[in-house]
């Protein structure tokens, strides 16, 4: 077994990264993830991301006990870019307050999770490009123009995908800087009725609820991409 990574190690999250097989790398994270580690776990994942040779990109989060939104975006943002490259993820949990999170925001199913290490991976004599987002090999079907359509569009939306979540994270991080600016070193000009600390208060709540509409519509737009990678043509050639 080769190491894919280096690990990477924070005070409520380690993360651990390996190749158990050719085109096959693995993620694990023990702790819990949130808006203070989720540069953590996209930094590792990000490697295996971009690795045209990684086919398949395992998140086991076996030993993960905490996922918040800030985590589950860092998860759809890795499995967009891979889509996009015609790559894929699973994530492994068992845990119960991490599925509850998944079910929650609808993304069990889009995020191929796998109660088990042991599932997710597929056996060395398996095929990874014979193999669809269930891990089972793709009926037989026949090839029409049509299906180079449905790649674009759903490379386009897994961009879009990508996109958004960048900027929700980007306006996180607006919201997050404006709140430590120290308020009273600082002066409106529009006049005295106009008080720093409310005014830099109003603002940060403005970039987060930005922030979480941006977030929402990525989880809202993350069932669509995974929908149109199932769909199949009817005719044509094979």
């Amino acid at each position: 077994m080769t190491r894919h990574h280096s690990p990477i190690t924070e005070p409520l999250l380690k993360l651990h990264g390996y190749s158990p097989r050719a085109g096959v790398a693995v993620v694990s994270a023990d702790g819990e993830i949130d808006l203070a580690n989720r540069e953590q776990l996209a930094a590792q994942l990000s490697l295996p991301t971009d690795d045209p040779a990684v086919r398949l990109l395992v998140c086991d989060l076996s030993a993960t006990t905490f996922l918040a939104c800030s985590g589950l975006s860092v998860l759809l943002d890795a499995k967009a870019r891979l889509a996009a490259r015609g790559a894929k993820l699973r994530v492994v949990s068992a845990d119960s307050a991490v599925l509850r999170m998944l079910d929650a925001t609808g993304q069990l199913a889009v995020l191929d999770v796998a109660p088990e290490l042991a599932a997710a991976v597929p056996h060395a004599d398996e095929d990874l490009d014979d193999l669809d987002d269930t891990g089972k090999p793709p009926s037989a079907e026949p090839r029409t123009r049509d299906a180079d359509g449905l790649l674009e569009l759903k490379t386009a939306l897994a961009r879009a995908v990508a996109q958004t979540t960048r900027l929700a994270v980007t306006w996180g991080r607006l919201a997050e800087q404006v709140a430590a600016l120290d308020a009273d070193r600082l002066v409106d000009g529009r006049g005295g009725h106009w008080q720093p600390r409310e005014t830099l208060a109003e603002m940060a709540e403005d970039l987060r609820v930005l922030q979480n509409h941006l977030a929402t519509g990525a989880l809202l737009a993350a069932p669509t991409v995974e929908d149109l990678g199932h769909l199949r043509t009817l005719g044509g050639d094979s």
